[in-house]
């Protein structure tokens, strides 16, 4: 395997990573992404001699501005309706994120086709021409429709379908804007290599738009529950990571990974709620899940993580109502002994009972 071989399929995969890795999902999207690369490594097979045809018959520049985008753009996408069946995929940043893989393997098994029988001097010039400007292209393309399927979802049949074909129709145009491009005299490998790379920032911009617009989600779903602004601010910005150290300095290893797993479960159930893909039974699976970290994590350490993060979307949050449930306590009597009644928060923590070192507190133990 030469140079350029390792160059243009390595750099790719690469770039394919680091947005994966944008989308904070890859761990659940992974088997969706692999199906994803591997269709558009295979769909190359076929493709090349529905295009030698569309050549013969309508001659290679009808082929490079018009057939290849409508036939590459079509082939490529076409398996993004079917991984995104699954409810792995539950917004359109992940359907960006699939449909870059897609586009990716296609690229990647194109380079291939390209780069046969080059010497390696050539093929190196040609593996780095390629992946800064028609792989960029290519991959961009179909994330743009892998968006626009995911982002329909669930909505009504006109939506579901007139989107992913709006978006498809973009995706052939900047195809083809591409190729006539390269085919232009005019046109300078500068102006070749930007143009695929605005196609490529148009994807990466979809995923990245995903960062702010979750953390909108939550600090909504969170004022809805009752919690403060400054905690509906707090998972927005700031150090997370920094908070988590200290959290594990205070409670132990094992209570941040709690902590950090309840945070990404909080972002999941913001997402199915204002995805657009919400399902009832994984929404319920969500919710079952963050309670029973909050339960592993504790209610004292919990106390202190909900003073820096707002981790708790229970309506009747103890840290978000504590001020109510001061009140109650100074002005409740007993009419019979004239003794203060404690409720709320602190008749609950009244309720705490230590045996052995495990905290059980109305009914449920916490270690």
């Amino acid at each position: 395997m030469n140079t350029g071989v390792i160059v243009a399929t390595v750099v790719p995969l690469a770039l394919l990573c680091i947005i994966v890795a944008l989308g904070r999902n890859g761990r659940r999207l992974a088997p969706l992404i692999a199906i994803s690369l591997l269709w558009g490594l295979a769909v190359t097979w076929p493709l090349i001699s529905v295009n030698q045809r569309w050549a013969a018959a309508y001659g290679l520049t009808s082929l490079i501005v018009l057939g290849a985008p409508i036939i590459e753009e079509t082939t490529k996408a076409f398996v993004l309706p079917f991984v995104s069946v699954s409810h792995r995929a539950s917004w359109f940043v992940d359907g960006a994120v699939l449909g870059l893989a897609a586009g990716t393997g296609f690229a990647i098994r194109e380079n291939w086709v390209y780069l046969q029988g080059t010497g390696a001097a050539d093929g190196l010039a040609l593996a780095i021409a390629r992946v800064s400007s028609a792989n960029l292209m290519h991959a961009g393309c179909t994330a743009i429709v892998g968006a626009a399927v995911v982002a329909s979802a669930g909505r009504h049949w006109p939506i579901r379908i007139t989107m992913p074909i709006g978006a498809l129709l973009i995706a052939m145009t900047l195809h083809s804007t591409f190729n006539r491009l390269t085919q232009s005299q005019s046109a300078s490998a500068g102006m070749v290599t930007l143009a695929g790379i605005i196609v490529f920032a148009i994807a990466a911009a979809l995923v990245a738009l995903g960062i702010p617009l979750s953390a909108r989600w939550i600090r909504e779903d969170l004022k809805q529950s009752g919690a403060s602004a400054s905690e509906q601010e707090a998972l927005g910005g700031g150090d997370i990571a920094a908070l988590l150290d200290q959290f594990e300095r205070r409670y132990g290893g094992q209570a941040a990974v709690d902590a950090e797993a309840l945070i990404k479960v909080q972002r999941r159930l913001a997402i199915s709620h204002h995805g657009g893909r919400a399902d009832a039974a994984e929404v319920a699976e969500l919710e079952r899940q963050a309670d029973e970290l909050r339960r592993n994590i504790g209610m004292f350490a919990m106390m202190w993580l909900r003073s820096h993060l707002p981790v708790d979307s229970m309506s009747d949050g103890l840290w978000s109502h504590l001020d109510e449930t001061v009140a109650a306590s100074d002005d409740s009597v007993d009419g019979q002994t004239g003794a203060p009644i404690t409720t709320g928060l602190w008749a609950r923590l009244g309720e705490v009972t230590e045996t052995g070192g495990t905290t059980q507190t109305g009914g449920t133990t916490q270690t």
